[in-house]
This record gives structure tokens, C-alpha cells and sequence, in this order.
């Protein structure tokens, strides 16, 4: 696992083999969803997001496989923000095709971990994730990769610019001590 990151916000990346062979057996779950209502979310942009809760009218992913593997990574990831006691919020897809962006925002800011995974990532057309704070810059991207970071740090993604889709998942490591 690397870290990356200025100031005092770092930020850890790591790769996810099994990122291919999940979104293969998953995309056209995805793609039945974002036919359904290609701007369904619970924010003020115009992204795709299904979430691990959300049971009617979707198609689920496979988000039980999902957490099994976040659930090992996160037991490594939380040593370095010194936390011990903690919960792995619920997971959520974004699915960003041409014109689709996330607004600004930051997640629970409660001395947690935002996790984002980048599963269909192509840096030649794809936006990193945008950090508001010009001190804090991501690092080099591709597909598979996840990146660990502060829930306090604003963060967003800017309009999808190509006709090739941007798929990512995220959740909250909430801190309980």
C-alpha cells in the first residue's frame, strides 16, 4: 500500500486484482440500472448511484463480494489512521457516463476514511477524484486501484467529458472510539 498526499492529508492507494473479473460479471447489472434512470442519486449532480441498501426497483451487483473484500482491505488501512474501533458503512456505486459529474462534498467528518474504487478507470479520458483543497492532489490512477483519505476532505468529480463510461464504488470507514 502506498501513501500519497501533501500537507497534513494522506492519502493510501492500493490495486485490486479483481477488479476486472468483477466488473465483468457486473456491468450489465450496472447498465439495466442506469436504463431504469441514468441520473438516480440522492445528491444535487447528475450521476448514476445505486447503493447496497437501496433493494427496490434495481438490480444488485454483487455487493455481498464487495465488502467481503473491503472488509480484508480495511483492516490494514485503519492502522494508519489509528483507529480501532470502527464500521464499514454502506457501499455505493457511481457511474458516470458523458456529462455526468458529483458535486462537492465530504462524507461523514468524523475523523473517518472515504474510500473510493476506481473499476472502470482509464486516465487518457477519466477525472481523478478532485480534492477542493489545492494542497491535497491524487495520485496516478488506473483501473482497479482504490484510494484511501480523510472523510473531512472535500472531494468531487468533474462532468465525464468522453462517451466511455467512469465507474467507481465508495464507502465510509466511520471511526467508533
Amino acid at each position: 500500500m502506498n501513501l500519497f498526499g501533501r500537507s497534513k492529508i494522506k492519502i493510501y492507494k492500493h490495486h485490486l486484482k479483481w477488479t476486472d473479473e468483477f466488473v465483468k460479471n457486473n456491468i450489465h447489472l450496472i447498465e439495466k440500472n442506469y436504463s431504469l434512470d441514468p441520473y438516480k442519486n440522492k445528491w444535487s449532480c447528475n450521476v448514476h448511484t445505486v447503493h447496497d441498501y437501496e433493494i427496490e426497483d434495481v438490480y444488485m451487483i454483487d455487493y455481498g463480494f464487495l465488502r467481503k473484500q473491503y472488509e480484508r482491505i480495511v483492516q490494514n488501512v485503519v492502522k494508519k489512521f489509528d483507529m480501532t474501533n470502527y464500521h464499514l458503512s454502506d457501499i455505493w456505486y457511481n457511474y458516470y457516463k458523458e456529462g455526468q459529474y458529483q458535486e462537492p462534498h465530504i462524507h461523514h467528518g468524523n475523523g473517518g476514511i472515504t474510500a473510493v474504487h476506481y473499476l472502470i478507470f482509464n486516465p487518457k479520458y477519466h477525472s481523478l477524484t478532485h480534492f477542493s483543497d489545492s494542497n491535497i492532489k491524487s495520485p496516478r490512477i488506473r483501473s482497479g486501484d482504490i484510494i484511501f483519505f480523510p472523510d473531512d476532505a472535500e472531494h468531487y468529480v468533474p462532468m465525464n467529458k468522453t462517451d466511455k463510461p467512469r465507474l467507481t464504488t465508495a464507502f465510509t470507514v466511520t471511526r467508533e472510539d
